[in-house]
């Protein structure tokens, strides 16, 4: 794992804020590049936790242009940090934008621990999340659909036994 403080030549730099509702578009667009058919968060969906006061939205934009190049949706959810959502630009991947966005969770939601579900077959955001710390806890059957099974992960951050019952 790189350290913070050591810049990674390959990532893009960009700028992690709250997405505005101009940017809700381009986050579509990112959603269907990042997720496969019926998994992709639609725009009405978008608006919806976009609007939601419980929700934390953010975009990753180049700092060089302005794009949205990724995007991250978490809220808390029994004491933990709960990501509902990570997407990053096709064109972009690989580039450090989902390691720059799950930091910036931990560092703007302290407490508790940062729960997400990830499909089995998604060996490449497996390996982004275990990047940055998380851990396999539990496997959910048909989560994602009939025969697409999904992770449980968690970023532990707090002095207590993991448990595989209460993520």
């Amino acid at each position: 794992m790189h350290q913070a403080n050591t810049p990674d030549p390959t990532e893009l730099p960009v700028i992690i804020q709250p997405a505005r509702f101009q940017d809700i578009r381009m986050v579509g667009t990112i959603q269907r590049e990042a997720f496969r058919p019926g998994l992709a968060y639609s725009r009405f969906a978008l608006v919806v936790l976009w609007a939601l006061p419980i929700a934390t939205f953010l975009v990753a934009r180049d700092a060089g242009t302005g794009d949205v190049v990724g995007n991250i949706i978490c809220d808390l959810h029994q004491g933990n940090v709960r990501v509902v959502n990570v997407a990053v630009a096709k064109r972009v991947r690989r580039r450090g934008i989902g390691s720059q966005l799950l930091r910036e969770v931990d560092q703007r939601f302290p407490d508790g621990d940062i729960v997400l579900a990830v499909e089995q077959e998604n060996l490449a955001a497996q390996r982004l999340y275990e990047h940055e710390g998380f851990l396999r806890i539990a496997i959910t059957r048909d989560y994602y659909g009939i025969n697409h099974h999904g992770y449980t992960m968690k970023k532990i951050r707090r002095n207590r036994p993991a448990s595989i019952t209460s993520p």
